[in-house]
């Protein structure tokens, strides 16, 4: 019996799913509050490991899928994500002086994340408009 190939788009979009729901399930059971924050050094190293072993794939993933496309939308992506870079390069510094300041409270890391992703995707949206 032969096997089939997979298209390596379908191949990719799998990987995508199933890295994404890798990195939600680690997401939810480390930063869950019904774990709680263990006392212990090697439940903290656990807590940790997890979280971060989680999100790793995701960043493979995205990385082999803009590898795969060609070299003028790895262009739009390397200008997106210089925008993206930029961005929170100026917000993180403004933000740091301004908690030292005492004007806001920390802003946690994942916040700061979370908002270079929707840059870089808003970015993406206005450099495919801008070169096509």
């Amino acid at each position: 019996m032969t096997q089939q190939k997979l298209d390596p788009n379908v191949r990719l979009l799998r990987a995508m799913g199933i890295a994404s729901l890798l990195w939600a399930t680690t997401f939810v059971l480390s930063k869950g509050a019904w774990l709680g924050h263990p006392a212990t050094l090697p439940g903290r190293i656990a807590l940790a490991v997890i979280g971060i072993g989680g999100f790793v794939p995701v960043v493979f993933v995205y990385a082999q899928s803009i590898r795969m496309q060609d070299e003028f939308t790895q262009r739009m992506h390397l200008v997106a994500l210089g925008i993206a870079y930029a961005t929170i390069a100026v917000i993180s510094y403004a933000a740091d002086l301004l908690t030292q300041a005492g004007f806001i409270p920390a802003i946690p890391a994942v916040g700061l994340w979370a908002l270079m992703t929707f840059v870089w995707f808003i970015s993406m949206v206005l450099t495919s408009r801008y070169y096509r």
